[in-house]
């Protein structure tokens, strides 16, 4: 059973970038995540949303017909600083094959830790 808890740290270490602290059982783990108590980046979002958008190669009439909206309403937000309705970020995101929340840019992240003790 021993063996099998320090495999599946091992595992997780590899895949999270975990550094090892104190004994030989004790890890801590390190990430970023947004803070969504600080706001959305409307203009890093817009730019990742069209980044997205050329990268699949979709058209304006696609995303428009797929959204029921026209065409000159998508290029206003893609090219003139307007921003997507809230409903619609579900179904971009489903176009793309992403969620919403990698359709968003966060005004900052925050940093995470847990240490891990056996």
């Amino acid at each position: 059973m021993h063996k099998n808890i320090i495999k599946i740290l091992e595992e997780i270490m590899s895949e999270y970038r975990v550094k090892k602290i104190c004994s030989k059982m004790d890890y801590i783990v390190d990430w970023e995540e947004p803070d969504r108590s600080a706001g959305l980046d409307i203009e890093a979002t817009k730019n990742r949303i069209c980044d997205m958008i050329k990268a699949k190669g979709l058209k304006d009439k696609a995303i428009a017909d797929k959204m029921g909206i026209t065409p000159q309403a998508v290029n206003k937000w893609r090219h003139k600083g307007t921003f997507l309705v809230v409903e619609n970020l579900y179904v971009l995101g489903g176009m793309l094959g992403v969620s919403v929340d990698d359709l968003l840019v966060p005004v900052t992240k925050k940093k995470c830790r847990v240490v891990i003790e056996i």
